[in-house]
């Protein structure tokens, strides 16, 4: 390994030394993402039988009401043929239904069924204490910040993607 790159701390080495600070900030915010996704969770993953794609699927029915796949997919900012395959899934363990849809007969709405909305009401307590539990670490202000800068993050990633300026 080239040791210019390694951040020694004790006994601790830091993958992100040598990196500018826009790629350490990229590489920090996907590994956060992961360690904090509620699917993620082996215990959760166990528990409820769902991916983390499904969760969010859920997740986003959950909280905006009947969706289409494109509205999942521009909203959740996953592959339309991800998201395809893991409602496909969610419907046949009968967690989601397909409602008609008058404006766009090939693509129905995708609704919690009495099921999915069962899990749902057994998982939002639960993701709600995983999230406070991990992000106390952090203060009310630090985490109004953190939320601040992601926003502005976020917003900026989708302007340039909507122009595809993103290389």
């Amino acid at each position: 390994m080239d040791s210019e790159r390694l951040n020694i701390i004790g006994d601790e080495i830091t993958p992100t030394d040598g990196f500018r600070t826009p790629v350490k900030i990229n590489y920090l915010v996907a590994v956060v993402a992961n360690l904090l996704a509620f699917g993620g969770s082996k215990e959760n993953i166990n528990k409820f039988g769902l991916t983390v794609v499904q969760l969010r699927i859920i997740g986003f029915i959950w909280q905006m009401g009947p969706q289409t796949l494109s509205d999942i997919s521009q909203n959740i900012h996953h592959d339309r043929s991800t998201l395809s395959r893991s409602a496909a899934a969610l419907e046949k363990q009968g967690l989601i239904i397909r409602e008609p849809n008058r404006r766009h007969k090939k693509s129905p709405f995708l609704c919690l069924s009495d099921k999915g909305k069962s899990i749902m009401e057994e998982i939002n307590p639960a993701y709600r204490k995983r999230a406070e539990k991990l992000t106390s670490v952090l203060t009310n202000k630090e985490q109004e910040q953190l939320v601040h800068l992601l926003e502005k993050l976020k917003d900026h990633v989708e302007d340039l993607k909507a122009f595809d300026e993103i290389g």
